[in-house]
């Protein structure tokens, strides 16, 4: 981790973080800490292995292959793209759960690792996929697969500040989070696909800086801290996706791929809603 200032990320186990803050989330909306990491806390051998058999079974792609057009890959089920469908939405989340089912068969299980972790520094709520009234049931998480010169602009997540989804039940939240468990970096470190928080909540003032692409000149110009999350296979992270975050470009012939989840609570509701 490149730290800015006082806002580090805490690294430690579930017990540590608890130790320290007693009420982990909160911590992250509040500046406390800039994320939770979670070194190792998925088998890096498994993460080699995993990945081997996506490329088995087609579900990534070769760079390299002739012709190839360079995009994002997901594995799992996007609210972002499909939420103006919701019989599609979750017909395609129904479809993803039940490829986890046996996904991951002769490993451990990655889905698992994020919700367990979870739940550990969360002690008081209940950690569970998303659900609807009607019985609708989001999508786990999402391995997404970043190839050379794909990334994340600086931006922010907020299913009901940016997405403005009131008519599905994770908009119900006070704060939105997001669990990452990294399977393979980029080739190129230093500021090419290692993703930068920046300690800046969203407001309406900086989505000014985000529609006009000028946030990194008022970061600048603010002295507003950032800092880069440095990942090895296996690692798992916890932000607050309120801040200002950004994954910049991909460099090289080897992509960038996490297994992702969104979390969002409020500190009087029993329960903690996990998707993708």
């Amino acid at each position: 981790m490149i730290a800015a200032d006082d806002w580090k990320p805490f690294e430690g186990s579930p017990d540590e973080i608890l130790e320290t803050y007693p009420q982990p989330l909160m911590a992250l909306v509040e500046g406390e800490t800039a994320a939770f990491v979670f070194r190792q806390a998925f088998p890096a051998e498994h993460c080699k292995k995993l990945l081997e058999r996506f490329y088995e079974r087609g579900l990534l792609y070769d760079p390299r292959e002739p012709g190839r057009k360079l995009d994002r890959v997901d594995i799992g089920t996007s609210l972002g793209r499909y939420n103006r469908d919701r019989g599609k939405f979750f017909e395609h989340a129904r479809e993803t759960r039940e490829l986890f089912t046996h996904l991951f068969d002769g490993f451990e299980d990655p889905v698992k690792t994020i919700y367990s972790h979870l739940a550990a520094i969360a002690p008081s709520q209940e950690v569970m996929i998303a659900r609807e009234p009607d019985g609708g049931v989001y999508g786990p998480a999402i391995f997404r697969t970043y190839y050379e010169g794909i990334g994340h602009k600086p931006h922010f997540d907020s299913a009901s500040k940016r997405e403005k989804l009131w008519d599905y039940q994770v908009s119900r939240f006070a704060h939105q989070f997001s669990a990452v468990l990294c399977f393979q970096n980029s080739e190129v470190r230093g500021e090419r696909g290692e993703p930068f928080l920046h300690r800046c909540p969203w407001s309406p003032k900086i989505q000014k800086h985000l529609d006009e692409q000028t946030f990194h000149d008022y970061a600048r110009e603010n002295s507003i801290p950032k800092l880069q999350v440095e990942l090895e296979p296996g690692d798992l992270y916890v932000f607050f996706t309120e801040n200002i975050h950004e994954v910049p470009e991909v460099a090289g012939d080897r992509p960038r791929i996490v297994l992702a989840s969104f979390l969002a609570m409020s500190p009087d509701d029993p329960e903690i809603f996990v998707w993708s």
